[in-house]
């Protein structure tokens, strides 16, 4: 074995030889997620499990500041609020997360709602190196958006932002950063068409918001207050021709619907409860420590 130890982070199932190639050589391998471990086992590649982490003391409720923050973030004060954090790819499949809240629109017009895209609307520039692992590309997000007739009711960022990013807490007032952002959102949807751990499930968490997925890959493992969304068909997006489900739109406005009607103060205590087994302190000490002994 070389003396490496690779991350691997499976979005897709079966796990694609691009990725398990590199692996068979490894002094010991990662897994992120439950469901990544499994597809390793079935490649007959052990590997370890440790979930990512969060601050948790960083990544806190506010929701006295609700109103506020969404007026910094050009959100009206008292719409019911969908947040999409994702990078613009298209196994992201945020095209089609645009068509549930669509359908979520038709089935509730007497809803004021708003959806915030977190993500470069348009397609990112491909690198000039070629990358390792399994890749995709990014979509123009625009046409679908004024097709859907959604353009009144979903708010992006200018793409410089998403390029040069923003803290994770400024702790100033009038700054930019992710947890005001994340405090915004009444939900954050998240059906794509897999996920390796989906950490922005367990930011959103940790600040009191619920989620709602996809029920593929690694994503509902890190759902505590929420939904999973069934798939019944899947997509081919990339040459490894690795497969990526393809949630039900009926079944994302459906759930939607629900964290609309739901207690949002009793969403919020499940979510932050679930977070809380994220926080670095237990990740280090349930799972980095005992691994590193492992390698001595």
């Amino acid at each position: 074995a070389i003396n490496f130890v690779p991350m691997a982070i499976i979005d897709h199932s079966p796990v694609s030889t691009e990725i398990t190639s590199r692996l068979n050589i490894a002094f010991k391998v990662i897994a992120v997620s439950r469901f990544g471990q499994m597809e390793l086992k079935r490649a007959d590649i052990e590997s370890y499990y440790i979930p990512h982490g969060v601050d948790t003391q960083k990544y806190l409720p506010y929701p006295e500041n609700k109103k506020e923050y969404r007026k910094f973030w050009y959100l009206d004060p008292d719409a019911y609020v969908i947040g999409v954090v994702a990078m613009n790819r298209s196994r992201k499949l945020i095209s089609r997360m645009l068509r549930g809240y669509k359908r979520f629109r038709e089935l509730n017009p007497d809803v004021k709602s708003q959806m915030l895209l977190w993500t470069d609307i348009m397609p990112i520039e491909p690198p000039e190196e070629p990358q390792m692992g399994v890749s995709d590309v990014g979509v123009n997000l625009l046409p679908e958006i004024l097709q859907l007739g959604l353009n009144e009711y979903v708010v992006w960022p200018h793409r410089d932002l998403i390029k040069h990013g923003i803290p994770e807490w400024s702790g100033e007032d009038g700054k930019w950063d992710m947890v005001k952002m994340m405090s915004c959102f009444d939900v954050l949807l998240n059906c794509t068409g897999g996920e390796g751990f989906a950490l922005p499930h367990i930011e959103a968490q940790s600040c009191g918001v619920p989620v709602i997925t996809t029920d593929y890959a690694a994503g509902p493992e890190n759902v505590g207050a929420g939904f999973t969304v069934p798939y019944s068909d899947y997509v081919i997006l990339n040459t490894p021709g690795t497969h990526y489900a393809l949630a039900d739109i009926d079944k994302m406005a459906e759930a939607l619907t629900k964290i609309c009607n739901a207690d949002k103060e009793k969403l919020a205590k499940k979510a932050r409860a679930f977070a809380l087994r994220y926080d670095w302190n237990n990740i280090i000490e349930q799972y980095w420590k005992p691994f590193l002994c492992k390698c001595e």
